[in-house]
């Protein structure tokens, strides 16, 4: 069963999940966390899949989070000016109240996006990070979160977080 975004693979009850989004160096957006996601509800729910191979297709493993793709409602919703009356906590909540009520993209797949690397290390059964290039920001998180790393020699990591100033959500 592979998706647009996540290829996957069994080979002898090793489920192989190959995150496929070369245009964005297999940056994680939603579409994409969504097919992680259900390949890893079928991977813990499967007697038959023993152990997770997690690699990225050519030339990186994972750029990160695609927060472009995440904030693209933000960027096309109205700007709203303040009035003397209004404070900007009023403004804030009316935003979020619209996008909550429009947003067609359930809010737990941004939450799944964070917490990704913390349900990989959860998970009961091993897992393994075949890291083929760049592992940057979430990229890092996901392959430090898997058991086992194996990484090629065009590996590079970078914790994207700390460059900016930010505590990783991971």
């Amino acid at each position: 069963m592979s998706g647009t975004y996540v290829k996957s693979e069994n080979e002898q009850g090793v489920l192989i999940l190959t995150m496929h989004d070369p245009k964005t160096r297999n940056a994680i957006g939603l579409e994409m966390m969504g097919e992680l996601e259900e390949e890893l509800d079928r991977f813990e729910s499967s007697s038959e899949l023993r152990t997770l191979v997690l690699t990225g297709s050519d030339p990186s493993f994972c750029s990160g989070a695609n927060v472009k793709t995440m904030n693209e409602d933000n960027e096309s919703s109205e700007i709203v000016a303040l009035s003397e009356d209004s404070s900007p906590w009023d403004i804030l909540n009316q935003a979020w109240d619209k996008q909550s009520a429009s947003n067609a993209r359930p809010r737990d797949l941004i939450e799944g996006v964070r917490y990704f690397p913390l349900r990989l290390h959860n998970l009961q059964k091993p897992s393994i990070a075949a890291v083929n290039g760049s592992a940057i920001g979430l990229g890092m998180g996901i392959a430090l979160s898997c058991d086992i790393r194996f990484a090629s020699e065009n590996a590079n990591f970078s914790e994207m977080f700390v460059r900016r100033g930010l505590i990783p959500a991971d």
